[in-house]
C-alpha cells in the first residue's frame, strides 16, 4: 500500500512539474515574440530614417527586420518591411530585387491598410517607370491614384501625381508632366510636405525650360535637403542642377554641380544617380569638345547600365511571380472549392431541416388555426348579432326620446299659447279702456254730434269683438293637449276639483300669478289663494315646488 501511494505522489509530482514547464515556455514564447515584434518596428523606422541618407544601410535594416518578424505576426508590419527594403533596392539601382520584393509586400499587405497598399503600388509603378514598362507604370499608378481619391488622401494624391509627371517626362512628354508636377507641389505646399516639396521642385528641373526659375527651384529644393540630410536627394539635385547648366551653356558651373552630384551619389551607392552622372558629363564634355573625356563618361555608363538593366533578370523575376501567383490561385481556387462543398453541405442540411420543422410546425398549428378560425366565426356572428339587437334598442331609444320630448314640448308649448291669449286679454283690456274714455268724450258732446261719434265707437268695437271666441278656442285647445296629464294627475290626486285641474293644468305650463289672473279674470290675490289649497290637495311640502312636481307627473 505505501508502494503505490508512493508512486502516485511521483506521478503527482511529475504531472505538476510538467504543468509548470508548459506555462514557463509559453510565457516565454509570448515575451519573446513580443520582443521580436517590437524590435522588428525598431529596426523599420530606422531604416525608413536613412532611406535618403544611406540606402544600403536601408536595406539592411530592413533586412534585418524581416529576419525578426515570425509567420505568425500581423501582415502590415511584413508588408512594411518589404516596402522600405524594396525602396532601398530602388535608390541603389537593384530594380529586380526591388520589382519582386514590392510584389511580395503586396501579398502580404491587408486590404483594409488603404494607405499601405497606395504605397505599395505607387512605388511599383516608379520601379516600372525606370525599367521602361510605362504600360505596367500607367496601370499601376492609375490604381494608387484611385485609392487616394476615394479615400482623400492628399499626401498619397500628391505623391500619385509627382510619379505619374516622371513616367510622361520618361516618354518626352514634358508638358504633361509639368502638369503633374505642378498638381503635385500645389497639394504638397498645402498639406506642409517638405520632403515631397523638394521631391517636386527637382523634378520640375528634369527637361529644359525658363533657366532661372529652374535654377531658383533646384536651390530651394537643395537647402530643404541639405536640412533633412538627405544624401540621396541631393545627388539627384546636384545632376539636375548641372543638366540645367548645361541647357544654359554655362558649362564649368555644370562641371561643379555634377562633381557635387558625383560625390553625394557614391556616398549613398545610388548606381542610377551615378549612371545619370556619366549621362550628363558626357554632355558637357562633348559641348566643350573634350571628347576623349565625354567618351570614357559613356564607356563607364554603359558598363554600369548594363549591371543595372538586365532584362533577363526581371523576365526571370516576373515568371518566379507568375508561378507564385499561379500556385497560389490554385490553392485559393481549391480552398473556395471546398468551402463551396461545405456550404452545399450546409444549405441542404438546413434546407432538409426547415422543411420537418415546417411539416412539425403545420402539424401543431393547423388544427389550432382551423379551430381559432371557427370561433372567430362564432364571435362574428355573435358580434353582428350583438349589432342588429343594439340597433333595434338604439331604435327603441330614439322612439322613447322623440315620445319624451314631444310631450316634454307640450307644457311650452301650452305655455306659448297661453302667453300669447294672456297678452290678448291685456291688449283687450286696454283696448276696453280706451273705449271707456270715448264714452266719457260722448257725455260732453252736444246732441248733434253724439250720434255721429257713437257710431265711430260702435265700429271699433266691432273690429275687436271676437275676442271671446279665440279666447275659449285657445282654452279648449290647452285642455285638450293636457288631457293626458290631467288622466295621470287624476290617478294620483282623484279628489281634486274642477277649479283645482284647471289651476293645475296651468301651473304646469309655468305661467305666472299675473298671467293666470289675465287669463281667469280673478285677482291676483283668489289665485293666491286657490294655489294653496292645491298644494294641501296635492299634499306637497312646503319646500317643494309646486310647478316642478306637476311637470313631473
Amino acid at each position: 500500500m505505501y508502494e503505490n501511494l508512493y508512486k502516485q505522489s511521483y506521478m503527482n509530482n511529475i504531472i505538476t512539474r510538467s504543468q509548470v514547464i508548459f506555462l514557463l515556455l509559453f510565457f516565454f514564447s509570448c515575451f519573446d515574440l513580443e520582443a521580436n515584434n517590437h524590435k522588428a518596428d525598431s529596426l523599420i523606422n530606422k531604416a525608413q530614417i536613412v532611406i535618403y541618407t544611406n540606402p544600403k544601410q536601408s536595406t539592411f535594416f530592413s533586412q534585418k527586420a524581416l529576419e525578426y518578424i515570425s509567420a505568425e505576426c500581423p501582415n502590415a508590419q511584413k508588408a512594411r518591411a518589404l516596402l522600405t527594403n524594396a525602396m532601398g533596392y530602388k535608390f541603389l539601382g537593384d530594380f529586380d530585387i526591388s520589382i519582386k520584393t514590392l510584389y511580395d509586400a503586396l501579398d502580404c499587405c491587408p486590404e483594409n491598410d488603404h494607405a499601405l497598399l497606395t504605397d505599395v503600388q505607387m512605388q511599383m509603378a516608379n520601379v516600372y517607370c525606370r525599367l521602361r514598362d510605362y504600360t505596367k507604370a500607367f496601370e499601376i499608378n492609375d490604381k494608387a491614384t484611385s485609392l487616394s481619391k476615394a479615400y482623400g488622401d492628399s499626401t498619397r494624391l500628391a505623391a500619385c501625381y509627382n510619379n505619374r509627371g516622371i513616367i510622361h517626362y520618361s516618354l518626352n512628354e514634358f508638358k504633361t508632366a509639368e502638369q503633374f508636377f505642378r498638381n503635385a507641389l500645389h497639394v504638397n505646399r498645402r498639406i506642409g510636405d517638405i520632403k515631397a516639396v523638394a521631391a517636386n521642385l527637382n523634378n520640375m528641373c528634369l527637361y529644359e525650360g525658363d533657366i532661372e526659375e529652374k535654377l531658383r527651384l533646384i536651390q530651394e529644393a537643395i537647402v530643404i535637403n541639405k536640412n533633412m540630410n538627405a544624401t540621396w536627394a541631393l545627388a539627384e539635385n546636384y545632376n539636375n542642377m548641372g543638366k540645367q547648366y548645361f541647357f544654359a551653356h554655362q558649362y564649368p558651373k555644370a562641371l561643379d554641380a555634377l562633381a557635387k552630384a558625383r560625390e553625394a551619389a557614391n556616398e549613398s551607392a545610388a548606381k542610377e544617380l551615378i549612371c545619370d552622372n556619366y549621362e550628363y558629363s558626357s554632355w558637357v564634355y562633348a559641348a566643350m569638345k573634350e571628347y576623349d573625356k565625354a567618351y570614357e563618361c559613356l564607356l563607364q555608363l554603359y558598363n554600369l547600365s548594363m549591371e543595372l538593366q538586365n532584362d533577363q533578370k526581371l523576365r526571370t523575376v516576373e515568371q518566379e511571380l507568375s508561378e507564385k501567383r499561379v500556385l497560389h490561385l490554385q490553392r485559393e481556387t481549391a480552398l473556395k472549392e471546398q468551402a463551396y462543398e461545405i456550404e452545399i453541405l450546409k444549405r441542404n442540411t438546413l434546407i432538409l431541416i426547415a422543411i420537418l420543422g415546417f411539416c412539425i410546425l403545420i402539424s401543431i398549428f393547423l388544427p389550432r388555426w382551423i379551430k381559432r378560425r371557427k370561433d372567430l366565426q362564432l364571435a362574428e356572428t355573435r358580434y353582428q348579432l350583438e349589432q342588429s339587437e343594439r340597433e333595434v334598442a338604439e331604435l327603441k331609444l330614439c322612439q322613447q326620446e322623440q315620445t319624451l320630448t314631444s310631450i316634454q314640448s307640450e307644457p311650452e308649448i301650452s305655455r306659448q299659447e297661453v302667453t300669447s291669449f294672456a297678452m290678448f286679454l291685456r291688449s283687450r283690456n286696454e283696448l276696453l279702456d280706451k273705449i271707456r274714455e270715448q264714452i266719457k268724450e260722448g257725455y260732453k258732446m252736444d246732441a248733434a254730434d253724439i250720434q255721429p261719434y257713437l257710431k265711430r265707437v260702435n265700429a271699433f268695437i266691432s273690429q275687436h269683438q271676437n275676442g271671446n271666441e279665440e279666447t275659449n278656442t285657445m282654452l279648449i285647445s290647452i285642455e285638450q293637449k293636457n288631457a293626458d296629464f290631467l288622466k295621470r294627475l287624476l290617478a294620483r290626486h282623484p279628489n281634486l276639483t274642477q277649479g283645482e285641474k284647471y289651476l293645475a293644468t296651468l301651473l304646469r305650463v309655468n305661467l305666472s300669478t299675473k298671467e293666470i289672473s289675465l287669463l281667469t279674470g280673478s285677482i291676483p290675490k283668489t289665485i293666491n289663494m286657490n294655489r294653496y289649497r292645491l298644494r294641501k290637495s296635492l299634499e306637497l311640502q312646503a319646500e317643494e315646488d309646486i310647478t316642478a312636481y306637476l311637470q313631473q307627473i
